[in-house]
């Protein structure tokens, strides 16, 4: 109804101009039929916009709007000189809006009205039908020969369907867009929806700043882990919140920096960790940060009540095995101090209950050399150590002295020039330990596989045994002190093992499979070079 309103005001306006031509009278007689329709068209527009409340099919009244202007379009046509009248192409503007309306059905249809009417009337006033009217700016009809009439009717209708067509597929167009787009905008609202209960449901905090790192966005959870609120955080920079965040940029796009933060929330101490990580731009710049955090207080003490009850388990277990261990050779004294006390006689039998004073004493002042060295974890006079020189030599040795007998064969590759800073006699206990193990694992006849190479910073030895493996579920235990499957075995050794590893900042882990035997890693970092061994420091045992 407005685009009617503006075409007709235009219309009304070129009239009044045309009106006022030289030789023209305002009140020419020719022009009054326009003036009568233009008039009539305003009247009807005012009729359609007070009846759209009270009209319950919108749809089918604006339908009939069009085929009413379809009407008054022809009757302006036929005042204004029929088929060489200017104003035929006022038939375009009923078949649009029927287009936009009514979509590509609807614009054909009124394309077809118009050019039943157009048609109609043309016909009508070439056979005289209708009486030619005085408009003073056209041909008189039986100037018109029928082909100059026939073109005019047929570029018309042609005109007609192709401004129907292409109007009503792009107005269909535009609705399946429309719909699409409306589609999509639910979607996205409902993702958006779906993002914002997970932000704000999560139990993790979580802020966003931008490139300058002030604070944008803190979700619910995150402003009651800070104990602040909102509005309070907003435009914050990042680092008073979080002081010890520094002002770098990550190269990657993705990369987490874990770290802790002890503050005072609501008056208390609070433990918070979080992770920081870079938000880049789709160009790689960045953009600002994400910073993901949690309170772990409660977890924290959790956690060191779980290490307290795993120590104390723990001085139970190494108890318990050192009571267990000890009471045997203790029992053998106690028994050789009788029997001595008897005044025993016979030489040859004195010298044997000696001997097992001397054998259980021994024994004991072993079990217990081992145990300090097992939950002894410092390390006092340090030197640069030949770990290739170290390993090669106990390999050696150990070969000659354990392997022969039982025809184990060894096989070593060992890289040369390889550096640490240790102790040499605790790592020469843990090398002939492991080497101890792998070969009581291993059947007669069989090898045992050895292996020191670098890897980037860290020296790396490699223990492979030709065992059965260890059971799946003995590899958590098979570093606690007295845990031995052994009939004679203590349960020192792969703890004595474990200790040196940690002393000299190593780390040991065990891959092993069912009658795969078993592979011990030691990883030992590198020693600088700047350190120099004490002489006879290598082979001090």
């Amino acid at each position: 109804m407005l685009i009617r309103i503006f075409v007709t005001s235009f219309l009304l306006l070129l009239t009044v101009v045309l009106q006022f031509t030289p030789g023209l009278s305002f009140v020419y007689d020719p022009t009054a039929p326009i003036y009568i329709i233009l008039g009539n068209t305003f009247v009807l527009s005012l009729l359609y916009a007070l009846a759209v409340p009270k009209v319950s099919d919108l749809k089918a009244f604006s339908f009939l709007q069009v085929l009413i202007d379809t009407v008054y379009t022809t009757a302006l046509v036929a005042f204004t000189g029929g088929a060489s009248s200017i104003f035929t192409l006022l038939y375009v503007f009923p078949i649009i809006a029927s287009g936009i309306l009514h979509l590509k059905r609807g614009a054909i249809a009124v394309a077809s009205a118009s050019s039943l009417l157009f048609g109609l009337l043309t016909t009508l006033q070439f056979y005289g039908i209708v009486p030619e009217n005085p408009w003073p700016w056209v041909a008189q009809w039986q100037n018109h020969d029928p082909g100059y009439v026939l073109w005019v009717v047929i570029v018309d209708f042609a005109i007609f369907f192709v401004v129907a067509i292409l109007a009503g597929s792009v107005a269909q167009q535009l609705s399946r867009t429309r719909v699409s787009l409306g589609l999509r905008e639910i979607a996205f609202e409902k993702l958006s929806e779906l993002h914002t209960n997970i932000v704000e449901s999560i139990g993790t905090g979580i802020a966003t700043t931008d490139s300058e790192d002030r604070i944008t966005f803190v979700n619910s959870p995150g402003t009651t882990i800070l104990g602040m609120k909102l509005p309070n955080l907003i435009d914050l920079p990042i680092g008073a919140v979080f002081s010890d965040i520094q002002d770098e940029d990550y190269e990657q796009s993705i990369k987490r920096v874990s770290r802790v933060k002890v503050s005072e929330v609501l008056g208390e101490q609070r433990t918070i960790e979080y992770a920081v990580t870079d938000l880049k731009e789709r160009d790689g710049r960045r953009a600002g940060r994400l910073v993901v955090f949690q309170d772990v207080t409660e977890i924290r003490k959790m956690e060191e009540q779980a290490k307290l009850s795993e120590k104390q388990a723990a001085f139970v277990r190494i108890a318990a095995g050192m009571a267990h261990e000890i009471r045997n050779p203790l029992a053998s004294l106690r028994g050789a101090a009788e029997l001595l006390s008897q005044s025993v006689s016979d030489v040859v039998h004195r010298q044997k209950l000696l001997g097992i004073v001397m054998r259980e004493s021994d024994r004991l002042n072993s079990l217990l050399n081992d145990f300090i060295l097992t939950v002894d974890s410092r390390q006092s006079n340090t030197v640069r150590v030949s770990l290739s020189d170290l390993v090669q030599e106990t390999v050696g040795r150990f070969t000659q002295q354990l392997c022969a007998p039982r025809g184990i064969g060894v096989e070593s590759k060992i890289s040369s020039n390889l550096d640490v800073v240790g102790q040499p006699h605790r790592l020469r206990q843990a090398v002939w330990n492991l080497l101890a193990n792998a070969a009581e694992a291993s059947p007669d006849s069989s090898r045992v596989r050895v292996v020191l190479q670098p890897d980037g910073d860290q020296a790396v030895l490699t223990v492979q045994d030709s065992g059965p493996g260890i059971p799946h579920e003995l590899r958590d235990k098979i570093f606690e002190p007295f845990s031995t499957t052994k009939e004679f075995g203590t349960g020192l050794g792969l703890p004595l093992i474990l200790s040196t590893v940690e002393a000299h900042n190593g780390t040991i882990e065990v891959q092993s499979g069912v009658d795969q035997g078993a592979v011990f890693v030691i990883r030992l970092p590198l020693g600088s070079r700047d350190v120099t061994p004490k002489p006879g420091e290598l082979n001090d045992v």
